[in-house]
Parts: C-alpha cells; sequence; structure tokens
C-alpha cells in the first residue's frame, strides 16, 4: 500500500524562495502527521505557470539549486517527491547540442533526484516558452513502477498508453488546468485508468494568474474505474492510501493492454494520413 499525498495549492507568485520555503514547510508537516511515502506537487509549481511571473527565465544553475534543496526535503523526511518545475535538456540537432528549457517533473528520492519527465503535449502557449519532450519514461520505487507527466498529456490517450506497455502501477499528472475545463481531467483520469489497468492520480493547482482561474478538483482513479479521492476546489493536502497491488486482480477481459491487436493500428502511426 502506497500513502500519496497530493498537494492542491498555488505557489508564492515571483517568489522562488518564497515557495521553497512554503514546500519544505508542507512536506515536514504532511510526513509529520501521515507518515507518507510520496508528496506531489502541481505543474510548474515552483514558478508558477505563467512566464511573466518569473523574476528572469531560470538558469540552469537555478534549477541545480532547486533539485538540491528538494533532495534534501526528502532525505530530511525518508519521502518521495514529484515537483513540476522548469528543466534544461540538451537537444541534439544537425548543428550542435544546444540547451533547451522545457516544462518539466523531477521525481526525488531520498538518495536523490531518480528522473526527469518532459511535458510532450504543450498547451496553448506554452510552446513559446519550451520545447516538448520527446519520451515517457516510468521510474521503479519501493511501491511500485511510477510513470509521470503532466496536464494536456492526459488529453491524448497515447500518452498514458506509453505508460501501460512499461506496465507502470501508478500515472501521476501533475497540472495547471483552469476554467472552464476543470470536468475534463477526471473524465480522462477515469479512462486512463481503466484503458491501461493501472491506478491515475491527477493533482491540480489552485489559485490565480492574471485571468486564469486554476481550478483544482484534483482526483484518483481505480483501475476498476472507482473513485479513491475527489478533491473540491479549494487548497488542501490530500492524503490517499493506494492499494497498487490490487491491478493485478482484475477481471482478464478488461485488461486491455493484454488483449491489444497492434497490428490493426499501423495507421495510428503513419504520418501521411494526417
Amino acid at each position: 500500500m502506497m500513502k500519496l499525498a497530493l498537494v492542491q495549492d498555488a505557489p508564492v507568485l515571483g517568489d522562488v524562495e518564497a515557495t521553497l520555503a512554503r514546500m519544505q514547510d508542507i512536506v515536514r508537516s504532511t510526513c509529520r502527521d501521515n507518515s507518507v511515502d510520496l508528496v506531489v506537487f502541481p505543474e510548474l509549481f515552483i514558478t508558477g505557470y505563467l512566464p511573466e511571473h518569473w523574476s528572469s527565465v531560470p538558469t540552469a544553475e537555478e534549477e541545480l539549486g532547486w533539485l538540491v534543496r528538494l533532495q534534501s526535503m526528502a532525505a530530511a523526511c525518508d519521502v518521495w517527491l514529484i515537483v513540476g518545475h522548469p528543466s534544461y535538456r540538451v537537444r541534439v540537432t544537425d548543428e550542435a547540442k544546444r540547451p533547451v528549457l522545457t516544462n518539466a517533473a523531477s521525481v526525488i528520492s531520498p538518495d536523490g533526484v531518480v528522473g526527469t519527465y518532459a511535458k510532450v503535449h504543450l498547451f496553448g502557449d506554452e510552446g513559446k516558452t519550451f520545447v516538448a519532450g520527446r519520451s515517457w519514461p516510468v521510474w521503479r520505487s519501493p511501491w511500485g513502477k511510477i510513470a509521470v507527466q503532466i496536464c494536456y498529456d492526459i488529453e491524448f490517450p497515447e500518452s498514458a498508453r506509453m505508460a501501460g506497455l512499461q506496465d507502470a502501477d501508478l500515472l501521476v499528472n501533475i497540472s495547471a488546468n483552469m476554467v472552464p475545463y476543470g470536468s475534463y481531467h477526471r473524465i480522462y483520469a477515469r479512462a486512463r485508468a481503466m484503458e491501461n489497468t493501472m491506478f491515475v492520480a491527477c493533482l491540480n493547482r489552485t489559485g490565480m494568474e492574471n485571468e486564469i482561474d486554476f481550478c483544482g478538483e484534483s482526483c484518483v482513479v481505480h483501475p476498476d474505474s472507482s473513485w479513491l479521492l475527489q478533491a473540491d476546489s479549494e487548497p488542501g493536502v490530500f492524503v490517499v492510501d493506494v492499494p497498487l497491488h490490487e491491478r493485478r486482480n482484475l477481471d482478464e477481459c478488461v485488461q486491455y493492454v493484454k488483449r491489444r491487436q497492434p497490428h490493426a493500428y499501423k495507421p495510428l502511426v503513419e504520418s501521411s494520413l494526417f
């Protein structure tokens, strides 16, 4: 059994240091009161969602500093973290290797950074700031295999299927979803959990940035379609027991990944059709 904590909250806009201090307080209090295994923060939580609220474009050195701080939090509380933040990656082009900025989520254990996922499906104007990721990592943890994706990714069934094909036990989707799309992520979360026989946790932030109203309503779904959590729109830390082992007990006829017919799907990846 994994004890999962979803931090449905907002960052301190324009003040990364204050946000990190707040995160540390949340991690400490959550671990003290609940003995959790994994604490999750929303999309771009360290900086805020809109780049216009950043004091400056973060540097790779600043990112490294954040990760050192986060690893220290994880070690001090003996807990795993998933945190959304801008992240640099080296992208190989025909001309050279160059650093690009991605909308990312890092998985951090008490021993250090386990890995970082870069958002593949960029929403709205995100492509003006970020470069899309290209891969779908899944990481081993003491409780099972964990995939991490970000917000808009969940609206594409291929994203979750890439996690399902790697036998992920839990897909964590961190979001900055806004009004009027609040109902969307719950529908997608439930469908992706059932389609891939895995638990899905969707964490969405709260608060306002300019006219954007982030709507919360985080959720956790069992692969049998039942709800383990349906949060409201208010800030809070929601702690959920997630019985990852139960995904192995579902009826064979609803374990859809095992019953696929890949030979019939080839047109899906033929770009000439679109």
